[in-house]
């Protein structure tokens, strides 16, 4: 049973976890059918897997792809733990052109998850080819090991990249079976695999020269085509187990957003996602991850039982302030297989001096659509909104949101939206329409 959650503030609006606060626009009544189509389709298997008999959920690492490390980093990193159970370190990425990044991690923060920590190195793919990006591979890359041990972690799996042509996969096989020979013993060896490389030949000359694969099912259409299928993913995924034989693979799924910047014939000239881009465009595209559909294509595949599917692994880890991520509280609930409710409540919190502060809290586990626009009911004469709202006298007063401004309000997160003066602060609710 549904309890209604205890306020601690003078709260106008509580949640009890059935659904979003902000009333449905028209607009958005069929999506928001969908989400609770996924929602109700994963109760029921998971009703349907706990009458069968309990499955054992399967691993689920978290890639840490940001090239630059800060405190919010950090944080996130350190509350890895509690749903992951490996790290997936971008520790080297080379390309496009000369271009080379090596992150500088937290080690102190890596060091106490007590995860195993794979290497990744990412290799551009769109230019030239593997000799030209890495011409001394071995050299490099055992190099790199050196310095991660120097700092107290000793990977036990090495990962590349490299998102080559289909036609390339020959040749990568050849680099792979070099690169392998050369490795430090106990070092195991893995790669991200296309889903476009499932019917290839070729294939198996790959997947022969390493330990592990890792099947990337989000971000390998054209964007305009979204980020990610879960009827595509399942059907690549049941590909990739025929292919892969009794050689273990992982699925790589997304918990990120994008943006697509458009020229003015509306085509795609750039993808904006964990870092921004300068480049200006005449319009942009939201694309977004549900993350009930990603829980539901979860329970599909454990409840399938691919013997050599080893586990799934997050992209990408989110940190605070990252806007194009699902919060770390909705991935954590995805990842546990908790329940996922969007759950918004409006506080009214009174300040020193008599004014009102006007706050959104988004208590649920789904990162929640903010309300369109609120009412004020109660004689205020004076106030303002913040943050994205601005306050409007229409038959009283009525907080609305802007266009142009970020409609999501993480879980786990507040937002300040205004603020009130009013004769009878004690009086005052503040409800969505």
């Amino acid at each position: 049973m549904n309890r209604r959650r205890p306020c601690t503030e003078a709260v106008t609006t509580c949640g009890n976890g059935a659904s979003p606060l902000p009333a449905v626009r028209p607009g958005e009544l069929r999506p928001a059918l969908r989400r609770n189509a996924a929602a109700l389709f994963v109760a029921f298997l998971a009703a349907l897997l706990a009458a069968c008999g309990a499955v054992p959920r399967l691993p689920q690492g978290v890639y840490v792809w940001q090239r630059v490390w800060d405190p919010a980093l950090s944080a996130a990193v350190a509350a890895t733990p509690a749903f992951g159970s490996s790290l997936r370190v971008l520790a080297l990425q080379l390309g496009p052109g000369e271009q080379r990044v090596e992150p500088e991690p937290d080690w102190d923060a890596l060091r106490w998850t007590g995860l195993p920590v794979t290497l990744v190195v990412r290799i551009d793919g769109s230019r030239g080819d593997l000799a030209t990006r890495l011409p001394q591979p071995q050299q490099t890359l055992n190099a790199l090991l050196d310095r991660w041990r120097e700092h107290g972690i000793a990977p036990a799996n090495l990962e590349i990249d490299y998102d080559c042509a289909t036609a390339q996969l020959a040749a990568y096989a050849q680099w792979l079976a070099a690169l392998r020979a050369g490795l430090p013993a106990g070092i195991r060896l893995s790669i991200t695999a296309l889903p476009a490389w499932r019917g290839a030949a070729e294939l198996d000359g790959v997947l022969a020269t390493v330990d592990l694969s890792v099947l990337q099912v989000h971000a390998v259409r054209s964007p305009a085509q979204g980020l990610f299928d879960a009827t595509l993913a399942r059907r690549w995924v049941a590909d990739w187990s025929r292919r892969s034989g009794a050689r273990p693979f992982l699925v790589a799924l997304p918990a990120y957003g994008a943006r697509l910047k458009l020229d003015g014939d509306g085509a795609v000239i750039a993808v904006e996602s964990e870092q921004r881009l300068a480049q200006r465009s005449a319009d942009t595209r939201e694309l977004v991850v549900d993350p009930q559909e990603v829980a539901a294509l979860i329970a599909t595949l454990e409840a399938q039982r691919y013997a050599n599917l080893a586990g799934f692994v997050w992209f990408r880890l989110p940190r605070d302030g990252d806007e194009r991520a699902w919060s770390l509280r909705t991935l954590r609930a995805v990842a546990t297989a908790q329940p996922l409710r969007a759950e918004l409540r409006v506080a009214v919190t009174p300040q020193p001096g008599g004014a009102l502060d006007l706050s959104v809290h988004s208590d649920g586990t789904l990162d929640a659509p903010l309300p369109w626009q609120l009412r004020v009911h109660g004689d205020c004469g004076v106030g303002d909104g913040a943050n994205g709202y601005a306050l409007l006298r229409e038959n009283g007063l009525l907080l609305q949101r802007q266009r142009g401004d970020a409609p999501v309000l993480r879980a786990g997160t507040s937002r300040r939206i205004g603020w009130l003066r009013c004769v009878d602060p004690a009086a005052v609710r503040v409800t969505p329409e």
